[in-house]
């Protein structure tokens, strides 16, 4: 059955009820939006909304810690020096010696210096104990005073090059001895005496010394 009103408002009446059923739709569309969104509201049981994952950028991720290899210590590149060969002691038969008196005439138990070359004739350097060289003074052939007789001898080890020698300095009291510094340490008769060095089998050719 028609109603009393013209049909002209039962259209209107129709477009004003769909227009707001439309709202309607477009209002709750909105609400679930911003409920899926978690635009920073609390649900109903006070646990935070779980945000939206976001990719971070590059400039935002954070940087892990640089840890540098510790270097392994390189091999020392100076290689050691080599150890340098021992000198060889001096051959005896290839020692010179040269004994220098002073004086060629002193007073009987009056001391004399005397000086004694020891060189050597081997073409490579070697080394000579000076402190094992012996001064004694000679009565045709019996030895009545050495050195080594009274004196104790003092290491001085030296090196001779070829042609090359050293000299060591003695004393000589022209008073008689004995080995081991033994008898009667009397003064010596007056003559003529020969004095010579000696180191071990090289001797010295001799020199004259007149005690008065």
């Amino acid at each position: 059955m028609k109603g009393s009103e013209p049909p002209s408002v039962y259209w209107q009446r129709r477009a004003i009820v769909a227009g707001a059923a439309v709202a309607l739709i477009v209002v709750v569309v909105f609400a679930f939006k911003a409920l899926g969104s978690g635009g920073g509201g609390a649900s109903v049981d006070g646990e935070a909304e779980p945000q939206e994952w976001v990719r971070p950028s590059q400039s935002s991720t954070l940087k892990r810690p640089h840890i540098a290899p510790t270097p392994e210590a390189e091999p020392s590149s100076a290689s050691p020096s080599p150890t340098e060969p021992a000198i060889a002691a001096c051959a005896e038969e290839e020692l010179l010696l040269q004994v220098v008196a002073a004086f060629d005439e002193a007073r009987s138990g009056a001391e004399v210096p005397v000086s004694v070359l020891v060189a050597s004739g081997s073409e490579a350097t070697c080394t000579a104990e000076l402190g094992e060289v012996e001064v004694e003074l000679a009565a045709g052939s019996d030895v009545v005073y050495s050195t080594a007789h009274c004196e104790e001898a003092e290491p001085n080890t030296v090196e001779l090059e070829a042609g090359a020698g050293q000299t060591a300095e003695f004393t000589l009291d022209s008073r008689a001895s004995d080995p081991g510094c033994g008898g009667d340490r009397r003064r010596l008769p007056a003559g003529d005496y020969e004095i010579r060095a000696r180191l071990g089998e090289a001797v010295s050719p001799p020199t004259s010394l007149t005690l008065t």
